[in-house]
């Protein structure tokens, strides 16, 4: 009888570890890379023909290989970079598993020629397929150069699964993007095949290479991010709100110098924006965080590209604060300046829909003259005979009654960005025209008016995050299996949220008490979307956010809606009141509150520039 069990040969073996960690040519390009970067290489050329099967080069000036070691820079689990476990806990280097050499040179044809620049000569290696190697002494220049041809010659089920030549190149150049954002003190240049596709020049400078990689026009736009906590450095690029993608393209991740994905911290980006830009829009941001080695693992994937860190709650946390704060210190419109917005005059905030003390019509524009009229006099105006003017308009303060004009007038300024503006009239009943002399805002009242809402009521909301309301007729609760053992799994954030529930027989409970905040909203449609959240992510959601999302829905459903005609009193009151909030500049949704334009742009429209 046959044994069942049987060991492989290494031949074998390699080429199944090729497998994980050459995947496709683009895994080669950003293996060879990691190697020179390791080398201390201050320049890296990569060359690449076609969809690099045939041929791929990647020569640097690095510290350089010794000709007796050539022969085990291509063994498995040999390498220069631990000699032991407990290293990773310190690991201060791109490459550690010994692998990568070897699982390239097992499925293609390997060339490496190298020389460390205290050696008069270099050595070269060969070897196809993975089998005995040749090396040669030569002259070369000092550093690495590796030669990959005909990969996966070998291994031809590998190659049904590549995509076409452009989209296999565009990985390639992307690696090479990422990595050269990771290492600006590194010069790199990527030709194909003769023509330099992308190249930098290793200065030292960030944003230059940002300028070099991404275009100087997103470069120039970057906000700059600068934070620490205890031994967690962050800095990088990210995008104002107004600069945004489709896809999750523009996120580059670096984490002691090493690229990487991380959904995990994708997620915390995305939450520092929150709000600020809207649903499945995503930002530009290269952020470098620097942490002590044995606070992630980087050793969960062969490839590398994968982290996963011990204090996940806590990192997010950080990140996310200090991208939105970073955020809103630099969020301001062109020529308002970057004021901060001061307590110094309280909100008056009233709901639902009687924010405003009146409902008088809102003033109509007298495009010929530059005044403003109340209705009454706007019709008047419009009634009056050919030839005959109408009574001349007052300046705006002195058209208004004295409620409204002590709006204008107080003592005390309107705090905040929007301090210097004053409102001019309602555009089609959806807008508000407002000026500071220099500059025209349109204001989308909706948007406006629920901005101020969602802040006030999650401010109060977080103030009590538990307050509950008793019901008079408690709720029966019926619940699936799956859906009692959540319940029961999460009652303690169910009290935070603010239900107050009571077993009442098999899989039912009764809802005795509910959050104060639910707006038009049943107890119960909470309670079974918390139950769905918790079923649907495998995983305890937010509060806070399931909070919001409630707070989202009961913003607008109390916010003044378009159509809905303004005084100019009321439309005092809402630039007051939006230029307290802590952004005055986008809806809970991410969409814009606010447009400006400018002297010089009017100008320009009527060519007087």
């Amino acid at each position: 009888m046959k044994p069942a069990i049987r060991i492989l040969d290494q031949h074998s073996a390699n080429q199944i570890a090729a497998g994980e960690v050459v995947e496709r040519p683009v895994s080669v390009v950003k293996e060879l890379i990691e190697n020179a970067l390791d080398a201390k290489a201050k320049k890296i050329d990569i060359s690449i023909e076609q969809n690099g099967l045939p041929l791929i080069r990647v020569s640097d000036d690095g510290s350089g290989i010794e000709a007796a070691d050539l022969p085990l820079a291509v063994l498995r689990h040999a390498t220069s970079k631990i000699s032991g476990i407990r290293d990773l806990e310190q690991l201060q280097t791109l490459g550690f598993r010994g692998e990568a050499l070897p699982s390239i040179a097992s499925v293609s044809r390997l060339e490496i020629s190298s020389r460390p620049p205290e050696s008069l000569t270099g050595a070269r290696l060969t070897l196809e397929g993975g089998h005995q190697p040749d090396i040669q002494e030569i002259g070369c220049p000092a550093g690495t150069s590796v030669v990959v041809r005909d990969l996966f010659f070998n291994a031809p089920a590998r190659k049904k699964f590549l995509k076409s030549l452009n989209t296999e190149f565009g990985l390639i150049s992307d690696i090479v993007s990422r990595l050269a954002l990771a290492r600006p003190d590194v010069a790199f240049s990527l030709a194909h095949p003769r023509q330099v596709i992308l190249q930098t020049f290793g200065k030292g400078s960030w944003l230059n290479t940002i300028g070099e990689i991404l275009g100087n026009d997103i470069a120039r736009r970057l906000i700059p991010v600068t934070a620490t906590s205890g031994n967690w450095v962050l800095e990088g690029f990210i995008s104002p709100p107004d600069l945004v993608r489709s896809s999750k393209q523009g996120e580059t991740f670096i984490i002691n110098g090493r690229y990487i994905r991380s959904a995990f911290l994708s997620r915390a980006l995305l939450a520092g924006y929150h709000t600020l830009i809207p649903a499945k829009l995503y930002p530009i941001a290269i952020l470098h965080l620097r942490l002590p080695p044995s606070d992630y693992d980087v050793n969960v994937h062969p490839t590398k590209m994968d982290i996963r860190f011990r204090e996940e709650k806590n990192l997010a946390a950080f990140l996310e604060e200090e991208i939105r704060k970073t955020l809103l210190q630099s969020r301001s419109l062109p020529g308002l300046g970057k004021a901060g917005i001061s307590a110094a005059r309280p909100i008056i905030l009233k709901l639902p829909r009687n924010l405003f003390p009146s409902a008088e019509p809102a003033p109509a524009l007298n495009i010929r003259e530059n005044t403003v009229f109340s209705g009454a006099e706007a019709d008047a105006a419009a009634g009056s005979s050919p030839g005959q003017p109408a009574e001349p308009a007052q300046i705006l303060p002195e058209s208004l009654d004295q409620e409204q004009a002590s709006l204008f007038a107080g003592a005390s300024p309107r705090p905040g960005p929007l301090e210097e503006f004053r409102p001019l009239a309602q555009l089609f009943q959806t807008y508000v025209l407002a000026s500071d002399g220099k500059v025209l805002m349109i204001i989308d009242q909706h948007a406006a008016h629920e901005r101020i809402n969602y802040e006030h009521l999650l401010k109060k909301a977080k103030q009590n995050p538990a307050a509950s309301q008793q019901l008079l007729t408690p709720v029966s609760v019926e619940l699936t299996l799956q859906e009692e053992q959540a319940l029961l799994e999460h009652l303690e954030s169910l009290s935070d949220l603010g239900f107050i529930l009571e077993h009442f027989g098999p899989k039912t409970y009764l809802l005795r008490g509910i959050p104060t905040y639910l707006g038009p909203f049943s107890a119960e449609e909470l309670l079974r979307k918390f139950i769905e959240e918790v079923l649907q992510q495998n995983k305890i959601p937010v509060m806070e956010q399931l909070l919001e999302e409630w707070i989202y829905l009961l913003a607008c459903h109390e916010s003044i809606k378009a159509q809905d005609t303004l005084s100019l009193a009321e439309m005092e009151e809402l630039l007051v009141q939006l230029g307290q909030t802590e952004n005055p500049f986008t809806c809970p949704h991410g969409r814009p509150t606010m447009i400006q334009m400018t002297a010089a742009e009017l100008a320009k429209r009527f060519y007087r520039g």
